[in-house]
C-alpha cells in the first residue's frame, strides 16, 4: 500500500500596514455610545483590542500580501520559482474581478506555470486555500504551493456599526510542501447555508453607501453570530479531536479573531491548553488572522498538535489538525 507524503507548512510569514489605529480613536464614539443602551445589540458584541492597523490612502494591498508572500518563502528556504500553485484572496479587491491574488502573483515574480486559484470563501480563505493545496498535492498535482490571504476591510465598513471597533489590516501566507513538522493531518467542516445573506459585503444605499459595505443584516446578522457563530465551532472541533482520539489538553487552538466575546467563549467550550492570538494589537485581520497569528508564534508552539479553526459568511465552519 503506497504511504500517503506528509505535506506541511514549510514556512510562515506576515505583514501589517504602518499606520496604527488605537481603540480610542474617535470614529468609534457611535459604537461606545450604542454600547451604553441597555440591552444586547451589535454594539455590545464586538470588543478586546486596543489596536489595530490600517492601509492609507495610496497603500497597495497586493504589495501589502507580497510582502507576506516573500517572508514565507524565506522561513521556508523555498525559491519563487519553485512554487507552481498559489491560493488565496484578497479582499476587498481592487476590481470585482479579476481579483488581486494575480498582482500577487506578478510582484512576487511567481512563474508563469504558477496555477493562480482564488479562494472567495471570506472569511475562511486561508484554512480553506491550504486545504486546498493540501489535496492537490495528495493527488501529485502539485509540490510546493503558497497560500496568501490579504485584507482591507478598514475601507469598506460603517463605523457606526459595532463590528467595525476591531476590524484591521493585514496580510499573511504559508508555503506548503513536503515536510515533518507542522504536517496537515484532517480537516472538518460544516455548511450552513441557509444562513447565506445574514452577513454580506454589499453596497447599502440605504444607509448613504454606494460602495461594497460589511455588515450584518437586521435581524439575522446578530442571531447567526449569537448561535451558529458561537456554537457552532466548539462542536466542530470537539468533532475533529473526538475522529482522533484527542481533547483540548492535546492542542494549541488559532482561530478567527472577530471579537474577545467569541474568544473567551470558544476557550471555555474547546479548553485548549493554549490559545494564541493577535486580537489585541492587531484586532480583527479578518481573512488574515489566523497566518498573521501564525507567523508570530509558530516557532514557539509547545503542544504536539494545532488546530485552526475558521468560520466565513456563506455560512461555513473549518478546523484543521495540524501535528506540530
Amino acid at each position: 500500500m503506497m504511504t500517503r507524503p506528509s505535506i506541511a507548512f514549510l514556512g510562515l510569514g506576515a505583514a501589517l500596514p504602518e499606520r496604527v489605529r488605537t481603540s480610542a480613536d474617535p470614529i468609534f464614539d457611535p459604537i461606545r455610545e450604542a454600547a451604553r443602551a441597555q440591552g444586547v445589540s451589535e454594539a455590545t458584541l464586538f470588543y478586546g483590542n486596543r489596536e489595530h492597523r490600517c492601509l492609507g490612502p495610496g497603500e497597495s494591498l497586493a504589495s501589502l500580501t507580497a510582502q507576506a508572500g516573500r517572508a514565507a518563502l524565506e522561513d521556508a528556504g523555498v525559491r519563487p520559482e519553485q512554487v507552481d500553485r498559489l491560493y488565496g484572496y484578497l479582499a476587498v479587491s481592487e476590481f470585482i474581478t479579476p481579483n488581486e491574488l494575480y498582482q500577487v502573483h506578478r510582484e512576487l515574480g511567481l512563474g508563469s506555470h504558477a496555477l493562480v486559484v482564488p479562494v472567495q470563501a471570506d472569511f475562511g480563505n486561508f484554512i480553506m486555500g491550504a486545504v486546498l493545496a493540501w489535496e492537490a498535492m495528495l493527488a501529485g498535482h502539485s509540490e510546493r504551493a503558497l497560500v496568501a490571504v490579504g485584507a482591507r476591510w478598514t475601507g469598506n465598513l460603517d463605523y457606526a456599526q459595532g463590528h467595525a471597533f476591531g476590524i484591521g489590516d493585514g496580510a499573511g501566507a504559508a508555503v506548503l510542501g513536503p515536510g515533518e513538522r507542522l504536517v496537515l493531518v484532517d480537516y472538518v467542516a460544516d455548511t450552513f447555508s441557509n444562513e447565506y445573506g445574514a452577513m454580506t459585503l454589499r453596497p447599502r444605499p440605504e444607509a448613504g453607501f454606494d460602495k461594497p459595505v460589511y455588515g450584518l443584516e437586521p435581524s439575522r446578522g446578530v442571531e447567526a453570530f449569537l448561535h451558529t457563530g458561537m456554537e457552532g465551532p466548539p462542536k466542530l472541533v470537539e468533532r475533529l479531536l473526538r475522529k482522533h482520539g484527542l481533547t483540548g489538553d492535546d492542542i494549541t487552538l488559532v482561530s478567527h479573531q472577530a471579537t474577545r466575546k467569541l474568544l473567551d467563549h470558544w476557550k471555555e467550550r474547546i479548553r485548549p491548553r493554549e490559545y494564541l492570538h493577535t486580537l489585541e494589537d492587531c484586532g480583527n485581520v479578518v481573512l488574515a488572522s489566523i497566518p498573521v497569528t501564525l507567523a508570530r508564534y509558530h516557532h514557539e508552539l509547545r503542544t504536539k498538535y494545532l488546530v485552526l479553526l475558521g468560520i466565513g459568511i456563506g455560512a461555513h465552519q473549518m478546523a484543521l489538525l495540524v501535528r506540530v
